[in-house]
C-alpha cells in the first residue's frame, strides 16, 4: 500500500518477510504479498479506498476536488503518521483540518473504529482524535478520521463520527443516517450497484498476518500459504474474504470472524494460521 515514517518505511524495497517485536504475548508477524505479483490477483475496484456516498450525492463533486489534491506521497506520510501513533509511544500527531467556517453543514461519518491505522476507538482526544457521537466519552482516530475531518474541512463543514458495525454501513449511507463511509472501504463492482463512491483516497496491498514462527514465512507467495490444513481467516463482507475464497483451493477459509478484533484473538488462541489485512494494519502490529 503506502514513505511511513517515525522508523517505519514501507517501499519496494521492504523485506518480503516482517517479524515484529517481543513486547506483546503472542508475536506477530506478516507474508508480504504484492498484489497480483506474488500476490491476491486484484484490480482498483477491489483494493483501492473511497469515500461511500449515496447515490447521486451532491457532495461527490466537492469531495473529488479536494481528494484530487492529495498526492500519493501525502497519503504515505499520513499514513506513516497513524502506523507510529499505534506503534511507538513518543509518536504524536496535529490534525490538518481547522474547521474555520462550518456555515455548509455537518458531515456525518460512519466506520467501525476498530480497524488500526485506518480507524480505531480512544479515550480522550489526543493526537487530533474527534469524538464518536453514539459512543459516549470515545473517540476516534485513524487514517480514515483524519481524511474525513480534511475533507469535512475543505467543504465548510463540521465532522461528527459514527461507529456501526461494518454490514451497517451501506444500509445507513442510503437511509441517510449518515453523510459518508469512511472506513477503508473498496468501490468493489458489487457495492457500487448499492451506493456511489468518491475518487480514490489510498491504495491498498494484502497480506497474511501470522504468529512468529509459523511456517507460513517461508511462503514467498500466495500459492506457497494455499496448503491443505493452514487455516486462514478473513473478515465477512469484505473483498479480503472474496478473494481468499476465490484464489484458494487447498488451505481452509475461516469466514466467522466479525472483526479484526475476533480474528486477532482467535490467531493468538492459535485457532488459526493467519488472517488477511491491509499492509499498514499489519505493521501496527509490529511494536
Amino acid at each position: 500500500m503506502r514513505k511511513l515514517r517515525h522508523t517505519v518505511v514501507l517501499a519496494a524495497s521492504l523485506l518480503a518477510i516482517t517479524a515484529c517485536g517481543s513486547k506483546q504475548p503472542v508475536e506477530y508477524a506478516y507474508v508480504h504479498l504484492e498484489n497480483n505479483k506474488t500476490g491476491f490477483v486484484t484490480d482498483d475496484g477491489d483494493t483501492a479506498i473511497a469515500i461511500g456516498l449515496k447515490k447521486g450525492s451532491p457532495l461527490k463533486v466537492d469531495i473529488d476536488a479536494y481528494l484530487s489534491t492529495l498526492t500519493t506521497t501525502y497519503w504515505t506520510e499520513l499514513m506513516g503518521d497513524m502506523v507510529a501513533l499505534r506503534s511507538d509511544s513518543k509518536a504524536t500527531y496535529t490534525t490538518k483540518a481547522t474547521f474555520a467556517d462550518t456555515s455548509a453543514g455537518v458531515f456525518k461519518v460512519g466506520m467501525e473504529c476498530a480497524y488500526e491505522p485506518f480507524n480505531w476507538t480512544q479515550n480522550d482526544n489526543s493526537n487530533g482524535a474527534f469524538p464518536i457521537a453514539n459512543l459516549s466519552g470515545k473517540y476516534a482516530n485513524g487514517y480514515d478520521v483524519q481524511i474525513a475531518a480534511q475533507v469535512a474541512s475543505a467543504l465548510h463543514m463540521s465532522l461528527e463520527i459514527y461507529q456501526y458495525e461494518w454490514d451497517a454501513l451501506l444500509p445507513a449511507v442510503n437511509a441517510g443516517t449518515i453523510t459518508g463511509i469512511v472506513a477503508g472501504m473498496s468501490p468493489t463492482e458489487e457495492r457500487l450497484e448499492e451506493i456511489g463512491f468518491s475518487s480514490n483516497y489510498y491504495q491498498s496491498n494484502l497480506v497474511v498476518i501470522t504468529r512468529k514462527g509459523n511456517s507460513l514465512l517461508d511462503a514467498k507467495s500466495l500459492k506457497d500459504v494455499d496448503k491443505a490444513g493452514v487455516k486462514i481467516a478473513a473478515q465477512p463482507g469484505t473483498f479480503h474474504l472474496d478473494a481468499l475464497k476465490a484464489q484458494t483451493t487447498n488451505l481452509t477459509v475461516i469466514d466467522n470472524l466479525a472483526d479484526f478484533v475476533a480474528m486477532r484473538m482467535a490467531l493468538e488462541a492459535g485457532t488459526i494460521d493467519g488472517y488477511i489485512a491491509e499492509e499498514p494494519t499489519a505493521l501496527t502490529i509490529c511494536r
